[in-house]
């Protein structure tokens, strides 16, 4: 079982359109065509063999091109792995090292992946969405408009993170006061929860309201306003 990208739990494995990859080794170091399709996170991870996965908002493929002597046998053997960069959602090569006694190792980058996993977006561009194109009838041979679909499935949208620092010490816990309030407002708010993304939906029409009605908003803060 190959390493995967990186040590989290919250990654899920999601239905979608089929892809393709290749027709090179994905590494970016070797010249060979590809011969096997790999996926990042192995099933025994995701629980089945999915194609896509959702890493905390981030919708990517899960599946690259591989040769298989020697690059697939080293990723397989742990001799190499494709790893994620959280800050830029970039797949690297590396090679990999020997685990300690707690079961970590060290990952040397080689280069990027080539190319980079496909996102739907992407995908979506390659199947040039709701542009017309041509389909020759097997039967007479008349050729004949279609209006190519998009992609579908259940991908869902691609996420960023967006950072805040809040105060942690004796005086105030900034992070579970905000905790407290997303919880209690998110019964209110449609589509929203307590969540890493469904915080989102809580903090939008919260500031967009302070924000149209910035006057009663104010004098609330000043303790003017009833």
């Amino acid at each position: 079982m190959s390493l995967p990208p990186a040590e989290r739990r919250d990654v899920l494995g999601l239905k979608g359109p089929a892809y393709k990859v290749g027709p090179k080794c994905c590494n970016p170091t070797c010249t060979n065509w590809a011969d096997d399709p790999h996926h990042l996170w192995p099933r025994s991870f995701l629980g089945g063999a999915f194609d896509w996965v959702d890493i905390d908002g981030l919708v990517v493929a899960n599946k690259v091109a591989v040769c298989r002597k020697p690059c697939h046998n080293d990723l397989t053997e742990d001799r190499a792995a494709i790893r994620l960069d959280e800050r830029t959602n970039e797949f690297w090569w590396c090679l990999a090292g020997p685990a300690d006694q707690l079961k970590r190792r060290s990952f040397h980058r080689v280069g990027l992946v080539e190319p980079q996993p496909l996102t739907p977006e992407q995908l979506d561009a390659t199947l040039a969405p709701d542009q017309p194109g041509s389909e020759t009838c097997p039967t007479c041979g008349a050729v004949k408009e279609v209006r190519r679909r998009r992609s579908q499935g259940t991908l869902r949208r691609r996420r960023a993170t967006w950072l805040v620092k809040v105060p942690d010490d004796i005086e105030e816990d900034g992070a579970a006061v905000l905790d407290a309030l997303v919880e209690n407002l998110a019964p209110l708010v449609p589509n929203a929860d307590a969540s890493t993304v469904g915080r989102y939906y809580v903090l939008v029409p919260v500031l967009a309201y302070a924000a149209m009605n910035s006057k009663n908003f104010v004098e609330t803060m000043e303790g003017i306003g009833g």
